[in-house]
C-alpha cells in the first residue's frame, strides 16, 4: 500500500490504519462517533492527501474540460469551481471530480484516489486534439480539509484571505500560516468548511499546526464517510459505478444537455434521458430496527426492486439511513419499501435527501 507523506505522525497519534484506495490511511483516532459529532459540532481535519490532483493548461483547455465533462465549463467564470461526473461514450460513470478554473488557459481538477490512473488516461487521450498540457501532481501536492461550524473561525486568524470571504464553490491562492496554498470553499461533510492544497514540503508544518498547536481535531475516514453519507453525497464505487449513467445515479442536475456544443456521452444520455431511467438513487430510512447495509437488497411488497449503496446508523438524526437504487416507478418521497437484513424484512420509506446538512453551508 502506498503512503501518505504525514503517515508517521498519523499512527505516532495512534490513528487505526485501514486500506482505501490503494492508501493506508487513517481509519479514526479515537472514536469515529466522537470524530463524526468533533465535524458536525465544531470543527476537524482531514488528511485527504490521497485524492488525485490534476492541472490543465494551455489555449485550449477550455474547450478540452467543456468536451470532457458533463456540465457546463463555459459556463464558469475564474475562480469559480464546478462538480461534474466523467462520462465515457455510453454514459457510463467514470469519476465524479470538482474543476477549478483560475483562466479559460488554466484549470485544477481533483479527481477520486481509486480512479486517479484511469482518469488521467482517459483525459490524455481527450486532450490530443485541443491545445491543451494535462500534469498529474498528485505526488507533489498535498491536500487537507477543514470542516464543520467552527471551521472558518478556526482558521480565520492565520488564513489570508479569510475562508469565510470565499462564495461557496470558489477559491483562490492564499496563505496561511505564512505558506502560500490554493484555498477552495468546497467540502464532503455538508458543513461549512474549505479545502486547502499545498506543495508536499509544506505539509508536515501545517497540519502539525492544525492539529497539534490549535488542536483542530483530526478525522478518520470511517467519520468521513458517515458524514457524507448524512449530507447525501454519492461515493464512487458506491451510488456511482461505471455501469449507471449519471441521470440514474442521482446526477441528472450536473449533466447540461442544453449547453453549448458536444460533450463525451451527449448521445447517450439524451437517449437515456427521453426514453426513462429504470433506476434511480434515492434516500430511505428504516421505519423498523436495523441498520441497511451496502448490497442488501430493497424490495416492495416482498420482491426485489433495487439495492442499498451505502447505509448507516445516523450519528445526527439516530435514524438508520441509506442510500439505495430502485426502480423510477418507486423513487416518490413517501414510497413504502423494505430492506433485506440477514433474511428479515425491515420496513423503509423513501425520503428527500439530504438527510442532513448545516444551512450556513453556502451562506
Amino acid at each position: 500500500m502506498k503512503e501518505l507523506p504525514l503517515h508517521e505522525w498519523h499512527t505516532k497519534r495512534g490513528a487505526k490504519m485501514g486500506e482505501f484506495a490503494g492508501f493506508s490511511m487513517p481509519l479514526y483516532y479515537t472514536k469515529p462517533l466522537e470524530e463524526h459529532r468533533a465535524v458536525r459540532q465544531k470543527a476537524g481535519v482531514f488528511d485527504i492527501s490521497h485524492m488525485g490532483q490534476f492541472t490543465a493548461e494551455g489555449a485550449g483547455t477550455e474547450d478540452f474540460l467543456h468536451y470532457a465533462l458533463t456540465n457546463d465549463v463555459k459556463g464558469m467564470t475564474d475562480g469559480r469551481a464546478l462538480y461534474s461526473p466523467i462520462c465515457r461514450e455510453d454514459g457510463g460513470v467514470l469519476d465524479d471530480l470538482i474543476v477549478y478554473r483560475g483562466d479559460p488557459a488554466r484549470f485544477r481538477i481533483i479527481v477520486n484516489a481509486a480512479t486517479r490512473e484511469k482518469d488521467f488516461r482517459w483525459l490524455q487521450g481527450l486532450a490530443e486534439p485541443y491545445d491543451v498540457k494535462l500534469r498529474d501532481i498528485s505526488e507533489d501536492w498535498c491536500l487537507f480539509a477543514v470542516q464543520g461550524p467552527g471551521a472558518f473561525e478556526e482558521l480565520a486568524p492565520f488564513v489570508s484571505p479569510a475562508p469565510h470571504h470565499l462564495e461557496y464553490y470558489s477559491f483562490c491562492e492564499a496563505t496561511a500560516f505564512g505558506q502560500t496554498v490554493f484555498l477552495a470553499r468546497t467540502g464532503y461533510t455538508g458543513e461549512p468548511g474549505c479545502e486547502l492544497a499545498m506543495p508536499r514540503e509544506q505539509a508536515a508544518r501545517m497540519w502539525r499546526i492544525l492539529a497539534d498547536v490549535h488542536h483542530v481535531a483530526p478525522i478518520g475516514l470511517a467519520a468521513r464517510d458517515t458524514l457524507r453519507l448524512e449530507a447525501g453525497m454519492a461515493l464512487y464505487g458506491n451510488e456511482l459505478r461505471e455501469e449507471w449513467n449519471p441521470l440514474e445515479s442521482g446526477l441528472g442536475w450536473a449533466v447540461k444537455l442544453g449547453k453549448e456544443g458536444d460533450f463525451m456521452g451527449r448521445a447517450a444520455l439524451e437517449a437515456a434521458k427521453a426514453a426513462g431511467v429504470a433506476h434511480r438513487s434515492v434516500g430511505i430510512e428504516l421505519t423498523s430496527r436495523g441498520i441497511a447495509r451496502s448490497g442488501y437488497p430493497v424490495l416492495s411488497d416482498g420482491k426485489a426492486v433495487g439495492a442499498v449503496t451505502s447505509g448507516v446508523l445516523s450519528p445526527t438524526t439516530g435514524k438508520a439511513i441509506a442510500l439505495a437504487r430502485v426502480e423510477s416507478r418507486l423513487a416518490a418521497v413517501g414510497t413504502p419499501l423494505q430492506v433485506e437484513i440477514r433474511g428479515r424484512s425491515v420496513g423503509a420509506v423513501v425520503v428527500r435527501k439530504p438527510f442532513y446538512q448545516n444551512p450556513k453551508v453556502k451562506d
